[in-house]
């Protein structure tokens, strides 16, 4: 991998003032505390940054945070709100993230990261979001038998790379199934029944929390992308409803809808004879070609309005079929992927929905490959009550802090900080 930023980048970025000042008082008031106020040493705000700030230096587990705000000089102790050069042990943070509520942690970076970003009214479908769920495969083995293979949910900010918001998947998103019966022992089911119930049980839990998250985000000016796992009828009704749009792959979950994609974008059969005419719908295109990584792209898009009207899809202004060739090893391999949209031709041209659909991917590169490659999520094996949602919102939140101030190689920027503590309270926005 090549580092798109420099040891001098990371050395400018240490006397860079932050963009806009955080007030985490303010953020941290809503974040209510369930310890009891006999023994209480550490406010909540304080173990928060301690947190966060020891996250930014590379210190990933409980116990490599408690071990990093003890390890620390006195004033970054004091700028984290340790007045007496005192630091909480590992224990008492697993027990107050166990006992956090997720919810008031959620909504506090929330509401912390919307004001940061403060867009102002946009016109129609100018701030394109993603969505897509994730699983801590650390945490599958402590699950219950029928558990479920999806953990959070996120929306994230295609330009920015900043998380505004996530969810989480409770035991109540899926209805428990019944334990199978004497006459069909699980050992018994076939592999493909098993995958079935799986994946049923993941549509289910990442359309749950994708219906409350919807509920959560303004949506004027917004347009929300995702696989074809969201393309269902409730959630596009809820964002055309909420004053927001979408941009949804099609595949067989929406059979009938699939079905009128294809029959439109089918190639026209030859005239049968000289002179013949051949009726031909009206459709946009465009074109991009890309090289990187050893590979040649081609990507062409159609994009019709001639569904509008007939198809009884909530909201549906546009249709497109992207057509994909790509070239590795000397290769040539073709993809082909259907899609609708709720924006209309004059404000969605065919080169914007294809900018659109290119940064989706913005969450599994920006968001989901940092979580597990770079900050090891994927091994982390909290998994008690409240701790492994609370430890995520802190994995995102560091994520989308170091975007904001400008960092795009999160790895690097880590190991920066892991030697320059004071660094790490830079982008926190705390003096010292």
């Amino acid at each position: 991998m090549q580092y798109t930023e420099t040891i001098v980048d990371c050395l400018k970025g240490l006397a860079q003032e932050h963009p806009e000042p955080i007030d985490w008082q303010r953020a941290c008031e809503q974040v209510k505390d369930p310890r009891r106020k006999q023994g209480k040493r550490f406010s909540i705000r304080s173990i928060l940054l301690l947190a966060l700030a020891a996250i930014l230096s590379n210190h990933l587990s409980e116990l490599a945070i408690a071990e990093w705000g003890a390890g620390q000089r006195e004033e970054i102790k004091k700028a984290l709100g340790f007045e007496k050069g005192v630091t909480p042990h590992q224990t008492t943070i697993q027990r107050l993230f166990r006992r956090l509520s997720v919810e008031e942690v959620e909504t506090a970076f929330r509401q912390l990261f919307l004001s940061l970003l403060n867009h102002e009214k946009e016109q129609r479908g100018a701030w394109a979001v993603s969505i897509d769920g994730k699983v801590q495969k650390g945490r599958l083995k402590f699950e219950e038998k029928n558990g479920y293979p999806i953990h959070a949910v996120s929306v994230v900010d295609h330009q920015t790379g900043i998380v505004l918001t996530q969810g989480h998947v409770e035991k109540n998103d899926i209805e428990t199934k019944d334990e199978p019966t004497d006459s069909e022992p699980r050992s018994q089911r076939s592999e493909e029944q098993e995958q079935e119930e799986q994946e049923a049980k993941k549509q289910k839990s990442e359309l749950a929390v994708a219906s409350r998250l919807i509920q959560q985000l303004d949506w004027n000016g917004k347009v929300l992308t995702g696989d074809a796992l969201y393309c269902q009828r409730c959630l596009c009704a809820a964002l055309r409803q909420a004053g927001g749009d979408y941009l949804f792959l099609v595949k067989a979950n929406q059979p009938q809808l699939l079905e009128d994609l294809r029959v439109l974008f089918a190639p026209l059969p030859a005239p049968k004879r000289a002179g013949e005419g051949v009726l031909c719908l009206p459709e946009q295109h465009a074109h991009t070609t890309e090289k990187g990584h050893g590979r040649l792209d081609l990507r062409s898009i159609r994009v019709s309005s001639e569904l509008t009207g007939y198809s009884d899809w909530p909201g549906l202004e546009q249709v497109f079929e992207i057509r994909r060739s790509f070239q590795s090893k000397g290769i040539w391999k073709e993809a082909v992927r259907y899609g609708v949209t709720s924006l209309p031709a004059p404000i969605a041209i065919p080169e914007r929905l294809l900018q659109l659909k290119r940064g989706h991917w913005q969450i599994e590169n920006g968001l989901h490959y940092v979580k597990d490659v770079t900050m090891g999520e994927d091994k982390s094996t909290v998994h008690a009550d409240n701790g492994p949602k609370i430890m995520a919102a802190l994995r995102h939140t560091m994520i989308s802090l170091l975007r904001h101030a400008g960092f795009s190689t999160i790895a690097a920027r880590m190991r920066y900080n892991s030697t320059h503590p004071e660094a790490a309270l830079a982008v926190l926005s705390l003096s010292w």
